[in-house]
């Protein structure tokens, strides 16, 4: 959204203002964000350290600064803490927006995720038969897809040959199973095991219940605030059905006894299982809680020791230890004799771990089989097609989705369609085929929904942000990505958030909101030794480098780079190429030329078939021309062919053309030159993305100020003059335009912006001369 209303104010979210009557109201940087933050969070209170952290530095403030910071947003809306019409105190725990709020200039393209969910849902559902703005959406995509596809698909593996759950009430308060108190004998991987299976046969009785990795998450982050696991979950999630119980051995049986704890006053429900199996007993009291809950349970199954070992392995991937749900898989006999479930929970885990090659040959041997059919098949279709996303095979990976979709068909299995769906969307998005896409996260959100899956809905609406960060619409990602933040962080999902944070970096930077933009990346990185994934940290440091480079910090990305992890050699191409890429961008920012050139020349010219991977040769191809064109090189190169002025337009396009327009001016081609620089802009404007309309400018300029042309420089200049005192380039070509106009104190107020914003950068010799 980029303004709300609320009595006589107006807070402009895109201009930064707040406005009284029209007025401006004069608040300073850190209360204006303070202000916003409430404000778009308005439907809950926000706790003080939530705030602390997003408005400080790593967070380094104290409760009293932060309740100054309050009182200077209470002042500004003639507000006070006796009062408090627009922001309340919640005592103990933070704040609250309770003013009542409009927001006028909400569109279908810049609406909450809900909105983008109504069109989705009912546009055709068809499937065709046959996921990060500028360079990095790919990692971003993928990763989301992997959490989502491997944090419950070994439930799916194992339980997939039961009676099928009935259809869930989406509509009906959500159950929220806490881990069993299962002490520390042979049992103890009860207490997340058990957990899990308690949750999939409530489940499969009809009620809606929360992801078993959700609950795991949510408690850890709640756990650091201190209190027992169901004085917290009753805290976090006050209308939702909470189910405790105990597990425990005597006599060679397993005594299971479960408590369902209702919202308000309804008395707790309880119900109790024992035998001689603890699979058997933990499913028979879930069976009965299910029925005093009112539900019919689902139908019974033998406990075989398969189970065990799935259950096992399960509770060791839900305590974040993959390593040892490989050991439990591969410690069973069963799995040399072939067993399909083993084989791909295996296989998940060894997705999990970055295992591509091993996972993939298991899976292809399954899906060879004629028995694989059904809701097993779908299953290892998403497996299937989540390999192919982490290898950057966007078009496969559709293609496995789409007959993991065929494969389900009718079957009542909410949140596996929600992850085909949404897998299958990410793939569409790569190829550019938003509107299709879009179908799919409409049909993605909606299973979610119905399954009762909140992370599920945050992954679509963060992926709906990619998409709309792909299509150079950065304004339009950003709420769709504060939405899934928020709701990660509720539910304690470390990584999922952390990737959602680089996306918003990238949003802000491209919408060139780079104070906003350096907050979302600061939060992300903090937060980077809780990441467990070699793949993920790797992500984490090249978004880092990023902002270090443009911050001018050079001396901590050239650390980050050469940091010897980075070359274990990532399953996406686009990684390797990545990393490249910034090297080169630092060593030429370093002044090294000839360096920069010899790390782009493993990387292939020509355009590649997915955005997100495309971007990066986009990248590669302009700074491959600007550094030609900077040491008098004559396309020392093959290069890339140039894009006929007719071709068909992307957000990639205008980078293209800057290119070619470098290589016509090295080549002193002026005629394609002035042509190709117009064609750049033009696109750049058209798009409207401030990034880029300074990223054309700044050669743009420069060429036209080497011919002496000034009043057509001045006035590209003129267009990209308001983000001067935030941008570096684009000081650099106010600092240019003054010196070529003679204007001394022009010239010296630009160049002590640039000189403000540079770094570790040198401003270019030739423009920190003053003007004769």
């Amino acid at each position: 959204m980029s303004a709300y209303r609320f009595g006589a104010f107006t807070l402009d979210a895109a201009a930064r203002e707040l406005r009284k009557d029209g007025a401006r109201v004069a608040l300073p940087a850190r209360a204006f964000s303070c202000l916003l933050m409430l404000v778009e969070r308005r439907e809950r209170a926000v706790d003080r350290d939530e705030l602390i952290r997003a408005l400080w530095r790593h967070g380094a403030a104290t409760d009293v600064q932060l309740g100054q910071l309050v009182v200077q947003c209470r002042r500004a809306l003639d507000d006070d803490g006796q009062t408090q019409w627009a922001i309340r105190t919640v005592a103990g725990f933070g704040y609250q927006w309770v003013a009542p709020t409009v927001v006028p200039d909400a569109t279908p393209a810049d609406a909450a995720p809900a909105r983008m969910d109504d069109r989705a849902a009912a546009a055709p559902a068809e499937s065709i038969t046959a996921p990060r703005p500028r360079r990095r959406t790919s990692a971003v995509l993928a990763c989301v897809v992997l959490l989502a596809v491997v944090a419950t698909a070994i439930t799916w593996a194992w339980s997939q040959r039961h009676a099928a759950p009935a259809v869930a009430d989406a509509s009906r308060a959500r159950v929220v199973v806490l881990p069993l108190a299962a002490g520390d004998g042979d049992g103890r991987w009860l207490r997340l095991g058990g957990m899990d299976l308690v949750a999939d046969r409530l489940r499969r009785s009809g009620l809606v219940v929360q992801p078993s990795e959700q609950t795991v998450g949510q408690l850890r982050a709640l756990g650091e605030a201190g209190g027992d696991d169901t004085t917290a979950m009753r805290r976090a999630a006050p209308a939702a059905t909470l189910v405790e119980g105990d597990v425990m051995q005597r006599d060679g049986r397993w005594f299971v006894h479960l408590r369902a704890l209702r919202a308000g006053t309804a008395p707790p429900l309880a119900a109790t299982g024992d035998d001689a199996s603890p699979i058997a007993a933990v499913r028979g009291a879930a069976d009965r809680l299910a029925a005093a809950l009112g539900h019919v349970p689902a139908g019974t199954a033998e406990a075989d020791p398969v189970s065990e070992t799935v259950q096992r392995a399960q509770a060791a991937l839900l305590a974040n230890e993959p390593d040892t749900a490989r050991t439990i898989l591969l410690g069973d006999a069963r799995l040399a004799r072939d067993t399909p479930r083993l084989r791909l929970q295996l296989a998940e885990v060894d997705i999990r771990a970055g295992r591509l090659d091993e996972a993939r040959r298991s899976l292809d041997g399954m899906l060879a089989a004629p028995a694989t059919a059904g809701v097993f098949r779908a299953q290892v279709l998403a497996a299937r097609g989540l390999i192919a996303v982490r290898s950057g095979e966007y078009a496969e990976a559709g293609r496995w989705f789409g007959d993991g979709i065929d494969a389900l068909g009718d079957a009542a299995e909410p949140q596996l369609r929600g992850r085909l769906h949404n897998g299958r969307a990410v793939s569409r998005t790569s190829l550019e085929d938003y509107p299709a896409a879009l179908r799919d996260y409409g049909i993605a959100r909606d299973a979610f929904q119905r399954a009762g899956d909140e992370g599920g809905v945050a992954r679509v609406d963060g992926n709906i942000g990619a998409m709309e960060l792909l299509r150079a619409h950065p304004a339009q990602a950003e709420p769709y990505l504060v939405a899934a933040i928020a709701r990660f962080e509720a539910l304690g999902l470390v990584q999922e958030r952390i990737g959602e944070l680089q996306l918003l970096f990238e949003a802000r930077r491209a919408q060139l909101d780079n104070a906003r933009a350096w907050e979302a990346m600061d939060a992300s990185w903090s937060q980077r030794a809780r990441v467990p994934s070699r793949y993920s940290r790797l992500s984490m440091r090249l978004y880092r480098v990023e902002q270090l480079l443009q911050q001018g910090r050079h001396n901590e990305a050239g650390e980050l780079l050469d940091d010897p992890a980075n070359d274990g050699r990532p399953a996406d191409v686009a990684e390797n190429e990545r990393i490249r890429l910034l090297r080169a961008e630092l060593a030429w920012r370093r002044g090294d030329g000839e360096g920069a050139l010899a790390e782009l020349a493993g990387v292939p010219a020509g355009a590649l078939a997915s955005a997100d991977s495309d971007i990066i040769r986009a990248d590669v191809e302009l700074l491959r021309a600007r550094i030609e064109r900077s040491l008098g090189r004559t396309r020392a190169t093959a290069g890339a062919p140039e894009p006929p002025a007719d071709a068909a337009t992307n957000a990639r396009t205008p980078l293209r053309r800057l290119a070619a327009a470098n290589r016509a001016w090295a080549e002193h081609r002026d005629d394609d030159a002035a042509r190709a620089f117009a064609s750049a802009f033009a696109l750049a404007q058209a798009q409207g993305v401030p990034l880029a309309i300074v990223r054309v400018a700044a050669d743009y300029v420069g060429y036209l100020l080497a011919r002496t042309r000034v009043a057509e420089a001045a006035a590209i200049a003129s267009q990209v003059a308001v983000w001067a005192d935030r941008d570096y380039d684009a000081a650099l070509v106010q600092l240019a335009l003054a010196r070529a106009q003679g204007r001394h104190e022009a010239w010296q107020a630009a160049f002590d912006t640039a000189r403000r914003l540079a770094g570790e950068r040198a401003i270019p010799r030739v423009l920190g001369t003053p003007p004769g």
